[in-house]
């Protein structure tokens, strides 16, 4: 297995304080006013909005007007959105948040001092970048404190979507992190232990045999539970059994790719039905295998990663100094680390061209991939394996939100949504690497411009490096 997940440097970003310093200069109540804005709205409708006012007052969309029709609300925040586009907050729909529990069970090294780890500093790589939803699939009770310390605004990160892991008695993650279900009685009673625990989702592991897989996602359908996560028993010939109604997320392209010995091409058409018929989205993760192949290839690239500057040290020098990747450096390794990143670009461009939703995700937490900003690493490597830039977005913003059930919340700027949005200086549908060049980030309309942001990323990246 090309991604281990017992490395994870999920422990990446492990928390206990709430917060190193004031998460927001700006306050939700006051009214904001967007002036002379281009909106990508990314509803169904599609089309681009250009020469809006946009208001917002509570957190929420209260108007979108053509610029010269626009009231004047009185004692409004204002800002000039000439030449800036207006996009909803993107979803990182594939990351693991760690905790102290985690890092005990992980890492096996002690837990960090009172201090030495903060619960904001988890998030704020994501608020930087724009990425005001996550979808953490190793979720534990832990997660639950963390949301709420989020939505209650003692600390300021994205809104938390939860998948609670279900592997087999002989799992790959250690008890505490995930439930292990050994028959169908196990596997039911595991989701009725999330239930209970308040998980919308649970995500199913590679060592589940498949009695054990239909009785949770058939439990899990009795319960309203979405089932996602990877597809088992690799290899085994058996890979079209797992798709059953109610397990509704792949979570890896790779898991198709391993479901051979070497990644056969030849059977993407067959893929591509089993989660057409069955109606499977797809989390792509393409920017994981990337970083997988080029650490094995280049293992001293790690050192030049800025991006991993957001890690707490412990967490940066594992991967930095002791990415679990940079040892596999063999050639043939390297090849076949090679192959897993060819299969999956065609695999995800023959999901979309089937109409087969293919979510945005990067696996953030695992060695060398850091958290915010693979995000738009993710967004460039599916643009080169060939989607279209606006399938891109939708699959970060609406479809996104439609997924986890909250599209009447956000995932769409529209009048009554939740003014989770981002501001962008160049158009993303002209190039999706200007997802990068973010002028402001609204979380639930408290507005952060580019010299907070900076100023919150500048913080974190000094107490880091001290």
């Amino acid at each position: 297995m090309l991604r281990c997940l017992a490395f994870l440097a999920m422990i990446a970003l492990a928390t206990a304080p709430l917060a190193a310093s004031p998460p927001a200069p700006a306050t939700a109540s006051e009214t904001l006013v967007i002036e002379n804005v281009t909106v990508i709205p990314m509803t169904r409708e599609g089309g681009v909005l250009p020469n809006r006012t946009v208001v917002i007052e509570g957190g929420r969309i209260v108007s979108i007007a053509d610029a010269a029709d626009a009231g004047d609300p009185p004692d409004a925040n204002r800002i000039d959105g000439t030449g800036k586009w207006l996009v909803p907050g993107f979803s990182d729909m594939h990351v693991h948040i760690g905790n102290e529990r985690m890092l005990r069970l992980l890492a096996r090294s002690p837990v960090p001092e009172d201090g030495a780890a903060h619960m904001q500093d988890a998030f704020t790589p994501y608020i930087v970048n724009g990425v005001l939803q996550v979808f953490d699939l190793a979720a534990m009770p832990e997660t639950v404190g963390q949301r709420i310390a989020i939505e209650s605004g003692r600390v300021l990160g994205p809104h938390v979507a939860m998948a609670t892991m279900i592997d087999s008695n002989d799992p790959v993650l250690p008890f505490g992190i995930t439930h292990s279900a050994g028959s169908p009685a196990q596997g039911r009673q595991a989701v009725k232990d999330a239930a209970a625990d308040g998980f919308e989702f649970v995500k199913v592991y590679g060592h589940l045999d498949l009695p054990t897989f239909t009785a949770i996602v058939e439990e899990a359908r009795a319960r309203n539970i979405r089932v996602v996560g990877h597809i088992p028993q690799r290899g085994e010939g058996i890979t079209g059994s797992f798709f059953q109604p109610g397990y509704d997320l792949v979570v890896h392209a790779e898991e198709f790719a391993q479901q051979t010995r070497s990644p056969d091409l030849t059977a993407i058409p067959s893929y591509v039905e089993m989660a057409r018929k069955n109606g499977t989205a797809l989390v792509a993760t393409l920017t994981a295998n990337d970083r997988i192949a080029q650490i094995a290839r280049d293992p001293g690239s790690l050192a030049s990663r800025e991006d991993l500057y957001v890690l707490p040290p412990q967490f940066y020098d594992l991967s930095v100094n002791s990415n679990p990747y940079a040892a596999q450096s063999s050639e043939g390794y390297i090849a076949y680390a090679q192959s897993i990143v060819d299969f999956n670009g065609t695999l995800v461009r023959a999901f979309a061209q089937a109409g087969i939703p293919v979510l945005t995700g990067t696996d953030a937490g695992i060695p060398g991939v850091a958290p915010g900003f693979s995000l738009h690493d993710e967004f460039e490597a599916l643009a080169q394996a060939g989607l279209d830039n606006r399938l891109i977005l939708e699959g970060s913003t609406r479809l996104a939100a439609e997924f986890l059930g909250v599209e009447d919340d956000r995932g769409t700027v529209a009048v009554g949504k939740r003014a989770d949005l981002v501001l962008l200086d160049a158009d993303p549908l002209k190039d999706i690497a200007n997802t990068r060049r973010i002028a402001a980030v609204i979380r639930d309309g408290r507005y952060l411009d580019r010299e907070d942001l900076d100023a919150l990323l500048a913080d974190l990246i000094a107490r880091n490096r001290k």
